[in-house]
């Protein structure tokens, strides 16, 4: 194959922001401005990928090169994932809507009735399928033997990006100063910055934007542990109050979960947990844990322990929940509400 060629696909497969919740991309914006911005990324997202397959499909090496790697069929099934029913691609006919295609129609369709939160849940769950999607098609067109120049370190760079998001919502579940979050939220722009970037092929200044986010990050940190220094019985009885209502709120979708036949027990098995029961006695003894803590730091860590591990159990929830409606069919995707931010100004 032509390098020109594979630089044009090493421009497309790129990774795109689409995993952490809503607030972790757009914090400073008001609703109705929110879920327009996701639904237009999940749209580019969508643009994206069958930009890439098309470019793909024109290439007849690209395409010999995945079909004597028998990867066609994975290749399809990726693509199934994105497309409306009737759409067809090369020779193949797809009968049935995609999960992404689906989220984003509802995205769509919520935005154009008002119903923000239901567009932004749906336009993230489409987001996070089609990453998958173009990580999957970029793996296959590794395996395939394709030369793909700068695509590795794309993915490093996306990996990063991924990570920073990621620890600012950990970050973000821990406070409640207004100064912080508006420096994280800040760190949040760039990290928007630096992923528009990295879509463009712009690699070099993807890093830098990125390094800039994550200098705003570290800034937080540091200010985090001085505070520390400071904490007092009454903030910490505020942050625990906090954690206190997320234990309840995890046992109503818990209760829904078992509703919608999700066994808990087995996804909570996945973190190490027996059962149901055996979480909330451990996240329990967690609270009670940074309570009774008399070291500023042992306190601060059980504090930081509770908002990473509200953080995962939220993500594996709703990826539990998003699955088995997918499942049971495509009329309600993305309905469930999640718990993913402790915020709201009460939080540590």
């Amino acid at each position: 194959m032509k390098t020109s060629k594979i630089s044009i696909l090493a421009i497309l497969v790129t990774l795109i922001v689409m995993a952490a919740p809503a607030s972790a991309y757009i914090t400073s914006q008001n609703i109705e401005t929110k879920a327009d911005r996701m639904v237009d990324i999940a749209d580019q997202a969508l643009n994206t990928i069958m930009d890439l397959v098309e470019t793909v499909e024109s290439d007849p090496d690209t395409m010999q090169a995945i079909e004597d790697a028998v990867l066609e069929e994975e290749f399809y099934g990726n693509v199934s994932l994105c497309v409306e029913a009737g759409t067809i691609v090369g020779t193949t006919e797809f009968t049935e809507s995609g999960e992404g295609w689906t989220y984003l129609a509802v995205a769509t369709q919520s935005l154009a009735d008002k119903e923000y939160e239901d567009a932004i849940d749906n336009a993230r769950d489409a987001l996070t399928i089609f990453r998958d999607v173009l990580r999957s098609i970029n793996d296959i067109l590794v395996d395939s033997g394709v030369e793909t120049d700068q695509i590795l370190d794309t993915e490093v760079i996306q990996e990063s990006i991924d990570r920073s998001i990621e620890r600012i919502a950990e970050l973000e579940a821990l406070l409640a100063d207004q100064e912080l979050l508006d420096k994280l939220t800040d760190a949040t722009d760039e990290l928007t910055e630096a992923q528009d970037l990295l879509d463009a092929g712009e690699n070099e200044d993807a890093t830098e934007k990125l390094r800039d986010a994550n200098a705003l990050i570290s800034e937080v940190c540091q200010e985090l542990k001085e505070i520390a220094q400071e904490l007092n019985p009454s903030r910490t009885e505020c942050y625990l109050n906090n954690a206190f209502q997320y234990r309840e709120r995890f046992r109503e979708r818990f209760g829904q979960a078992w509703d919608e036949e999700i066994d808990v027990d087995e996804l909570l098995q996945a973190f190490g947990y027996d059962n149901e029961e055996d979480f909330m006695t451990k996240f329990q003894e967690m609270i009670e844990n940074a309570q009774g803590a008399e070291d500023v730091k042992d306190a601060v860590k059980s504090l930081k322990d509770i908002g990473q591990m509200i953080h995962k159990m939220d993500s594996a929830l709703k990826q539990e929940f998003t699955q088995q409606r997918g499942n049971q069919g495509q009329d309600m995707p993305g309905n469930g509400k999640g718990y993913g931010n402790m915020g709201g100004g009460n939080s540590p």
